[in-house]
């Protein structure tokens, strides 16, 4: 089961983060003369990213039967993509664009 919330009203007031992910055309580039190709699944990502304490109210949203709040990066907010993005390039550190993209 996987939430559904309408973040549009935090995403308009949350001060945008421009961090880019890589581009297409470098990526391409930097694969033709690949040897070995292998893939990472990070069909849960996001969930593995902690929210800061102070942050987590800002995710709240309420069922008929409780109110909860994130303690994890949320799909669907607005910064998400290029949190996750700055948190990979840091893992693969030397190896980003030599062993890894």
């Amino acid at each position: 089961m996987r939430f559904c919330i309408d973040y549009r009203r935090l995403n308009a007031i949350t001060i945008k983060d421009a961090f880019p992910p890589p581009r297409i055309d470098e990526i391409f580039d930097q694969l033709s003369d690949a040897v070995y190709d292998t893939k990472f699944d990070f069909k849960s990502g996001y969930f593995q990213v902690p929210l800061s304490k102070e942050d987590r109210p800002k995710t709240a949203f309420s069922t008929r039967d409780n109110h909860y709040q994130f303690t994890v990066l949320p799909q669907g907010i607005t910064n998400g993509p290029a949190t996750f993005q700055r948190i990979i390039n840091h893992i693969l550190g030397p190896a980003r664009w030599k062993y890894a993209l």
